[in-house]
This record gives C-alpha cells, structure tokens and sequence, in this order.
C-alpha cells in the first residue's frame, strides 16, 4: 500500500499537473472561450465604456449556468476580462481532480488507485469544448457528492447545507445539477433495504431540490419557449458520445487513451486481487450512463447534453472500483493512473503551446479593426467531415470584443439565457446566432463562393467597419467595393471601410 504521505504527495502533484494546459497555452485551446471571454468583459465593463454601452444590454439575472461567469467578472476590475477568464477557467481541471480524489475517500474510505485511472476525464470532451459552466458546476457536483456520500449527521445544519450545495451547484450549470441529483440517488439507491428506507432517504435529499425555487422563477419569466427536445441518428450519436470522451487533440492518440484507460480498468478489476466495485458509484455511474443514452442531442436551447453526461459517467463508473485486497499490488495502478494522466496533459498542452503560438499572431489582425467599431468574422472550417480536433478558431474574432470593445457576429446568444443582449433589434436578429461559419463544399473542400458572397455583402450592407475572413485563401476572396485589404497572412484577410 503506498504510505499516506507519498499518496498525499501524489494528489498535489495531479492537481498541479491539471493546470499546465491553461497556464502554458499563449492562447488556451477551448473552443467557446472566446465568446465567454466577451461576455465577461461586456458584463464587467459596460458601465464605463461608451461604445460596449452602444452595441449591448446587460440582464442581471438568477439564472442555472453561472458557474464560471461570476467569478470572472468579480475579478476583471483586478486582472482584465481575458486574464480573469483564463484565471478562472485554469481552475476546473483542478477542480475536477480534486473531486475525483474527494469522491473516491469519501465512498471507499481512502483515496483507491482507480481515483488515479479516472484522472484524464478531468480534461474530457466537453472541457476541451470549453462548456466553462458546466466544467465548474461538475467539479462541485463531484465535490458536493463526496460530502453526501460521507453521511452527514441529520438536522437542520445538514438540510441547510443540503441546500445551499444544490443552489451553488445549480448557479454554476443546470446540468451538473442534474448530476448531482444522479450520484445523490445512486448514494440512497444501493442502501435501500426495505420499502420502509424509502422516506428517510427522500427526507435526507429533499434538500437538493431547493433550486426548483430560482429555476422555476427563471422560467416563469421567459421571454420565449425554451426549445424542444432533438436526437441526432440516435444510435451512431451515443456510439460517438462515449468514443469521444478525450476528443479534443489528435484522433489516434485520444482514442488509443481511451482504450488504454479501459484495459487498465478492467486490469484494476480483475487482476489486482480480490477487487469489486463499489456499490454506490455503480449504481451512480450506470444511472449517469443510461442518462447519457437517453439525453437529446440538445435540450433547451443546449447542445450538447449527452457528450456533457457520458464522460462522468466513464468517469463514476472507474471510481466505482474498489481498493485492491491485495495492497502491494495498488501502486502498480497508481502507476498506470498516473502515466495516463501525464500523456493526456502532454498531449493536450502540446497542442495548445503551438497551436495557441498560431492563434497569438492571427489576433495581431485585431490591431486593424477601429475601436468600438463593428467587425464581421467569417469563417471556413479546414476540412470537410467529422473534425476530431477541438479549436477555438470558429469563435476567434469574439476577441475583437476584449481588445477592441468592438460589435461581432460571433457571439450566439441562447434563448432565454441572455446575461446580454444586442442592442439593435436588426443586428440581433440577423447577427446573434453564430452566423460566422461558411461552410465549404464536400466532397472536395471547396469555397462555397455564392454563400461568402452573400455574407459579405450583408455585411456590407449593414456597415461593418471591418471584416475578418479566415481559413479562406486570398485569390478566392471577393473583396467587396468600398472595402481594401487591410492585412493578410495566410489565409487570414482583414477588410476594412475606406
């Protein structure tokens, strides 16, 4: 058995590991980080600066999906709305890792070696995606389950901070809410003996449900239904959503990951002596499992719900493995564990550091584009296909925002869940959707000419002070009449009004 205090040793070393990704990139990797960024910043600063005033309106509301918005824009007056954004979301793998650990003592007694396996989820798909709220509101969740699962004395402290875990956990995402409420019930599910442990178990969560209160209020005061239900080619969507737990970097080695996380799973089971799994997490981690499988594709207004859920199911289900009847053989597992985790934050940070160089000399475009003024950003992805990597280059021009206070048309604005809005009916209507994209042709890869065209000129028409055309080489670029070539490297081109 590895002594307390090298395993103490071990877990500060996880949690440092944690934030090399963040803390080493020149430009972090998250795909929507850039839109997050912007919305801190307008949040932050719109009293005191006129032209973020002029393009935008701020709407203070309790809503389910705070997480990593409020601390971010409580620390922009001290670091700047980029820096505290990267401050922030610097912490959620952390965060995830000490959950993980927390977690794994409070339901086998100490730290298992399968705590260590679990590790690389805690950069998983939808971290990579850059789902900031969600990433926060699940390392609570996790957080928050260890202190259940370590029962509680009953009373009204206890119901007390029931209650405010869930409202916390609640304010930072809906969904890690939700999971919350999952590991809570594997918790009281695999406990129950008789019919007559049913109402205590209800008396001892009831608590949880205390954000019902602001979510139904939250509702109530929608301006617009919260969108329908929607599956995707159901059963090749799930087989994707649970091989694509560690998508993010590069294809083979994430999946080549997996795959070795799983043999060292099953290794940790059977072969290390006399393992089982532990019956709550079991029971945790297939409700989480089945949750993922019979989530839409998108809920709400949200997309995304099942590739949120399937990683922390993976994630409960490693955990659910108990500490090994034969001790000596623990430290080979830990081993593993910690070797897997080394190469998914390598790969991850290698793959920021040269890419986030990239990104760093594309925003130098940025210099160009007037302050306070309106920048159009069109994109078009590298390739045709399933895209394995996860780059925030789609999101990229929403910097225009943090360095120029300028308008973008990068900024999608989810009903009903507006901290901001566009000022401007016309431009909200025809520009708050995420319209950046230009799709190319496939097969082929091709310039869908007509389409940039079009989007060029509705751009034009509403009088953008500059446009940003990227992943479009120059001789296939149209430039509109009244608009010269401000700067171009690559297939990055910068438009601006003579």
């Amino acid at each position: 058995m590895v002594s307390f205090l090298r395993l103490r040793w071990l877990i500060a070393a996880m949690v440092l590991m944690a934030f090399a990704p963040v803390l080493l990139a020149p430009v972090p990797g998250f795909v929507d980080m850039p839109s997050h960024m912007a919305r801190h910043h307008v949040l932050a600063n719109i009293g005191g600066v006129p032209a973020l005033a002029r393009w935008y309106a701020v709407h203070r509301q309790w809503i389910g999906n705070l997480g990593v918005d409020l601390p971010s824009v409580l620390l922009t007056p001290l670091l700047g709305s980029e820096k505290a954004t990267i401050f922030v979301a610097a912490l959620l793998a952390p965060l995830m890792v000490c959950g993980i650990f927390a977690l794994s003592r409070s339901a086998h007694g100490r730290v298992s070696a399968s705590a260590f396996l679990a590790l690389p989820l805690a950069m998983h798909q939808a971290w990579m995606w850059g789902f900031l709220n969600y990433c926060m509101g699940t390392a609570l969740a996790l957080l928050g389950a260890a202190w259940l699962y370590r029962l509680p004395k009953p009373g009204w402290r206890t119901v007390a901070l029931t209650a405010l875990l869930a409202l916390v956990v609640w304010t930072a995402h809906m969904a890690s809410w939700a999971i919350l409420l999952i590991l809570a019930a594997g918790n009281e599910l695999a406990r129950l003996r008789s019919a007559g442990d049913v109402w205590p178990a209800v008396r001892r969560n009831g608590a949880l449900l205390a954000p019902l209160v602001p979510l139904l209020l939250w509702r109530s005061n929608a301006s617009r239904p919260g969108g329908g239900l929607h599956w995707v080619d159901f059963l090749n969507t799930k087989i994707v959503v649970f091989a694509s737990v560690l998508r993010g970097t590069d294809k083979p080695v994430d999946l080549a990951l997996l795959a070795a996380m799983a043999l060292a799973a099953v290794v940790a089971l059977l072969w290390a002596g006399g393992r089982r799994l532990e019956p709550r997490l079991l029971v945790s981690g297939l409700l989480l499992a089945l949750a993922a499988l019979a989530a839409p594709t998108t809920i709400l207004n949200a997309w995304g719900t099942d590739l949120r859920t399937a990683p922390i199911a993976v994630l409960v289900l490693i955990l659910a493995i108990t500490p090994p009847a034969r001790p000596e053989r623990e430290k080979w597992v830990i081993a593993a564990g910690i070797a897997l985790f080394a190469v998914r934050v390598g790969t991850v940070t290698r793959d920021w550091v040269s890419h986030g160089r990239v990104l760093e000399a594309r925003l130098a475009m940025l210099d160009a584009v007037p302050r306070g003024g309106k920048l159009g950003y069109l994109w078009q992805a590298p390739a045709c296909g399933f895209p394995w990597r996860l780059v925030p280059d789609e999101k990229l021009g929403s910097y225009a925002l943090t360095r120029r206070d300028a308008f973008v048309d990068t900024l999608f604005m989810v009903d009903n869940a507006r901290l901001m809005t566009i000022s401007d009916p016309g431009l909200a209507a025809r520009w708050g959707g995420g319209e950046q994209d230009v799709p190319p042709i496939c097969p082929g890869n091709r310039v869908d000419s007509g389409l940039l065209v079009r989007k060029l000129a509705a751009l034009k028409a509403d009088g953008f002070d500059a446009i940003w055309v990227s992943g479009i080489p120059k001789p296939q670029l149209p430039v509109p009449e009244g608009y010269v070539v401000a700067r171009q490297v690559g297939s990055d081109t910068l438009l601006t009004a003579h």
